[in-house]
């Protein structure tokens, strides 16, 4: 769990999430057991949970199930994502035309966060996880997201990163950054092995969201030695279909 993080608002959405994967109703025990929680703890969040009309239970069978009550809440958040028929129609496209993991990422602050991903129809490839959350100093996609802000907008985020609200790995190598600017400035994408996990490459695009204008950045990502022989194919492919598709780059592609 991330540190700062109070225990038990982290627990809700571990769970949370754990109903995301499974997509069944589930026990107290099984809770307890596949997120190493003390039993208790996971009952009292659970029965709290159903006593404010967010979780369903079946008292015969003694499973939870979240219930519409919490799905209702949420129903007011817009999908960005589901708007923008151009840019997923170039994900698709670039998914099927590279063979590779394809994901679209958005910054929040001082991470990227997955909004939308397609998995590689190789044999062997990278899994992507919708909602999973990268440092911006620690991953390639971040970089390219810090690297495509204003100079206004980068001057606020090193503001916040020097401040007393910071944390250390909010932190970035500035010459990793100014590399991944030469490369956004020459390619229009940048491309990198092993940043945020050994033996995972990439290659990212920062592309603007054409509902909000917002910042989105696209990764091709596989494993490293496959995504090394095939950058220069890759940025081919990417630029070619951007064309197609009307997809608005933040840089121009080469």
């Amino acid at each position: 769990m991330p540190e700062g993080v109070i225990k038990s608002v982290g627990r809700i959405f571990e769970i949370l999430e754990l109903f995301d994967r499974e997509r069944r109703p589930l026990a107290a025990k099984e809770i307890s057991k596949e997120l190493g929680y003390p039993l208790m703890s996971a009952h009292q969040l659970l029965k709290s949970m159903y006593q404010l009309g967010y979780m369903d239970f079946d008292a015969p069978k003694w499973t939870y199930m979240p219930s519409k009550s919490f799905i209702s809440v949420l129903n007011w958040v817009p999908d960005i994502i589901e708007k923008e028929t151009a840019i997923l129609d170039f994900v698709h496209a670039l998914n099927r035309e590279t063979r590779e993991t394809i994901n679209i990422s958005r910054r929040i602050g001082t991470n990227v966060r997955i909004i939308h991903g397609l998995e590689s129809v190789l044999s062997v490839g990278v899994s992507v996880r919708v909602g999973t959350i990268m440092p911006n100093g620690n991953s390639l996609t971040g970089m390219v997201a810090l690297a495509s802000l204003t100079d206004f907008e980068f001057s606020e985020y090193l503001s916040f990163i020097n401040s007393s609200d910071s944390s250390p790995k909010d932190q970035f190598d500035k010459a990793h950054l100014d590399h991944v600017r030469e490369e956004l400035d020459t390619f229009g994408s940048a491309a990198k092995n092993n940043v945020l996990l050994e033996g995972v490459g990439a290659v990212c695009l920062p592309i603007k969201s054409l509902a909000n204008q917002e910042t989105l950045v696209v990764g091709v990502v596989g494993p490293s030695n496959r995504i090394s022989k095939n950058v220069e194919l890759h940025r081919k492919t990417i630029a070619a279909l951007a064309k197609e598709f009307g997809v608005k780059t933040v840089f121009k592609l080469q």
